[in-house]
């Protein structure tokens, strides 16, 4: 088993890396492509880095520093542009930048459809490379600057093995005739839309344990599964990280109505209680005792 290379990616975060990148990506068929996005930490979330990789090299590109849209003719004109699990990168890029990439190819895809145990990168590259990704940097918050060097690296990783992968899944799937109604697959992964995020005001209804409160405790779960959104709108948080689900359930069977009571429950935070305190006792006092 070997470690991860320490890569030396180009952090492409002002307008003449760019100029360069476009030169490069210009003169290759074969692109692999990654996005980051930071959908863990906020409400609205953003295409917050732009990873790259071709034979010769690895680019992180920085949307926050720099205009990426002069990167989407590019991309579009490739032999094809190489990702894992492109669905959520391909809806992400077309939703702030229009960016199609109709010469798709997902190695998740394609190892689903040769039988693969692993569909995972890390199980792909470390059962065709014998090297095991680190996940130090999972769940980084990716909208933050600056970045470190350590970032950056970790996020070089996800598209620095996609072409060696692309090379040995492409050249199986031709061997047994596969090749066909893989790239249809493809080109429905392309085809996929953004989906805007839509608040269901109904949606407490699916939380486990709903189903087990009496009546003024489903009122409260209401009214709380209300105020949360609001708050995380306010916020721009998402809304789980605003109060947990569970903490959620707990207020609506106690039914608390004082701080020191909601301070009681598992969950409710003294920075939960200051930001949204008075709110969680009104909700409360919708279900009585």
């Amino acid at each position: 088993m070997h470690v991860p290379p320490r890569l030396q990616p180009v952090l492409v975060a002002d307008a003449p890396a760019l100029a360069e990148l476009l030169r490069a990506l210009a003169a290759e068929p074969v692109v692999a492509l990654d996005t980051e996005s930071n959908s863990f930490h906020v409400l609205r979330e953003r295409v917050c880095l732009i990873q790259l990789s071709t034979r010769g090299g690895d680019f992180v590109v920085d949307p926050f520093a720099v205009d990426v849209r002069p990167l989407g003719p590019v991309l579009a004109s490739a032999q094809a542009i190489v990702l894992h699990g492109a669905d959520y990168d391909v809806r992400c890029l077309k939703r702030e930048y229009g960016f199609g990439l109709p010469a798709l190819f997902d190695t998740m895809a394609a190892a689903r459809r040769l039988g693969r145990p692993g569909l995972g990168l890390s199980a792909l590259v470390e059962q065709h490379f014998g090297v095991k990704l680190a996940k130090d940097f999972q769940r980084s918050d990716w909208g933050r600057r600056p970045l470190s060097a350590e970032q950056v690296r970790y996020a070089a990783l996800d598209t620095h093995f996609l072409l060696p992968l692309f090379d040995l899944l492409a050249g199986e799937l031709r061997e047994r005739g596969l090749w066909e109604p893989a790239r249809e697959e493809f080109a429905r992964i392309a085809a996929v839309e953004p989906r805007p995020r839509v608040f269901d005001p109904e949606g407490w209804r699916r939380l486990k344990g709903s189903r087990d409160l009496d009546a003024p405790g489903r009122a409260v779960l209401r009214a709380l599964w209300l105020l949360r959104e609001e708050r995380a709108g306010a916020l721009d948080r998402p809304p789980f990280k605003v109060m947990p689900e569970q903490a959620m359930l707990e207020v609506a069977r106690r039914r608390p109505r004082t701080e020191a009571e909601l301070l009681r429950i598992p969950g409710l935070t003294t920075v939960v209680l200051r930001r949204m305190g008075e709110g969680l006792l009104a909700a409360a006092a919708q279900g009585g005792r």
